[in-house]
């Protein structure tokens, strides 16, 4: 069992250190096409937290800090990756996490999810992840699959 500051510098350490910009608990990166936003919810149920995804398309309108709810594009962590499902699922509940979950929580963020965030800041690579069907694990707004398949 950890305490939920600990956990939140698990998940903000990686994301820190490459340039993502903290605002609340939303960290941005702000790129050529696009501002990827992962925010940090707690569950009103559990004490469970979720990696929520939101991705901006500049193409679609101005913004500087959107909520990861109002995004063109949203997702969960663990939909994008769902071989990672259970490691992110355990990994942000404060009843099942503890110091080795938490490091392979860190790991995951820097080995797949930023790689794949950065990926994001770029119009021709959501392009490519709407074909191969990745962007379908979640939500993509009717303006945004018609913008990104035209």
């Amino acid at each position: 069992m950890i305490d939920k500051k600990t956990l939140k510098k698990a998940v903000a350490a990686p994301l820190d250190n490459v340039g993502f910009v903290r605002k609340g608990q939303s960290w941005y990166l702000n790129g050529e096409d696009a501002i990827v936003v992962l925010n940090l919810q707690k569950s009103d149920w559990s004490e469970m937290y979720f990696m929520n995804i939101g991705i901006w398309l500049k193409a679609l309108g101005e913004a500087v800090f959107p909520k990861e709810n109002v995004c063109h594009l949203s997702y969960r962590a663990e939909s994008l990756f769902p071989d990672q499902r259970q490691l992110v699922l355990e990994g942000l509940s404060l009843d099942s996490s503890n110091s080795e979950t938490l490091s392979e929580i860190a790991d995951f963020i820097k080995e797949h999810l930023i790689p794949f965030l950065k990926d994001c800041t770029y119009e021709s690579n959501l392009r490519k992840f709407l074909q191969q069907g990745i962007l379908e694990r979640g939500l993509v707004r009717i303006e945004a699959r018609e913008y990104l398949n035209g």
